[in-house]
């Protein structure tokens, strides 16, 4: 996620382009091209699962039918809620290669209109951002399957660090890099620092120093080891926001950078939520 909480969400407002709302049709119906192909039938459904009512039955030329459809109606959140279901993992519940590969093209249309579809807890959110004529990279970064509330013992304190983890996707999908970098960095040490605290019973209280966090995560297997490898790299990274560290190393975060550090992020989480689970 990924991306804007489910009431900012809701609060977008949706105006798709005509020549946008032709290639949407496209990505509705699918075809021989594509993993994804949805019958009159199944289009109907779609129509309905989003909350559109008495679309009726798809009279004529599939492709044909939803233009019309949506040209007709232009209704702004019945264009949010057909998006959202139309990226919704329940819509691809035998093959979530179709699902990917329909949402890398998806985000790829968005991307002109100033809207992206990220995933946060396995469900599909609408986040606003500029318009750009660049495509988002095809590799769908990690998703969040764990949500901060069921890992973090103060639940003020996981509402502040998942509005941390919004603001560094949005920093991403800014291409502001160093910040979203940062912003991950002080997000893992948020949430290593919360869950020491919560496990320990005995001995020196646990510190909130990054590098001695992820050593303990490794000492006790919260997260997987290959997890904790990247982390001590995301630890380096988050150094950057000290100025003269990142002249000295002559490094400035990139895409990719980020993607990584995005990655090791909910990865821990994921794990992290999974110890919780056990214990």
């Amino acid at each position: 996620m990924t991306g804007l909480s489910a009431n900012n969400s809701r609060d977008i407002h949706v105006d798709l382009d005509d020549n946008v709302l032709d290639r949407l049709a496209d990505l509705i119906c699918g075809d021989d091209s594509t993993p994804y192909y949805r019958t009159g039938r199944q289009i109907t459904a779609l129509f309905t699962a989003a909350g559109w009512r008495r679309v009726g039955d798809v009279d004529g030329g599939r492709r044909e039918w939803v233009i019309g459809t949506l040209r007709r109606r232009r209704d702004p959140d019945g264009l949010r809620r057909l998006l959202l279901r139309l990226a919704d993992p329940r819509e691809y519940l035998n093959d979530d290669e179709a699902r990917r590969h329909l949402v890398d093209d998806l985000n790829g249309l968005l991307a002109v209109e100033g809207y992206q579809i990220h995933y946060s807890s396995g469900r599909p959110e609408l986040v606003a951002q500029a318009p750009t004529m660049e495509r988002p990279a095809r590799q769908i970064p990690l998703e969040l399957t764990a949500s901060l509330g069921s890992i973090l013992s103060d639940p003020d304190f996981g509402r502040q660090l998942t509005a941390r983890l919004n603001e560094a996707h949005l920093c991403w999908q800014s291409g502001a890099c160093t910040a979203a970098v940062i912003l991950l960095g002080s997000l893992l040490e948020g949430v290593l620092y919360d869950v020491a605290l919560a496990q320990h019973s005995e001995g020196q209280r646990p510190t909130d120093h990054l590098e001695s966090l992820i050593d303990l995560a490794a000492e006790k297997r919260w997260i997987a080891q290959d997890v904790i490898d990247y982390a001590h790299v995301l630890r380096n990274h988050r150094n950057l926001v000290h100025p003269k560290k990142q002249i000295k190393q002559h490094y400035s975060p990139d895409d990719d950078t980020v993607r990584i550090a995005w990655n090791v992020v909910v990865a821990a989480l994921n794990d992290l939520e999974q110890l919780n689970k056990s214990s």
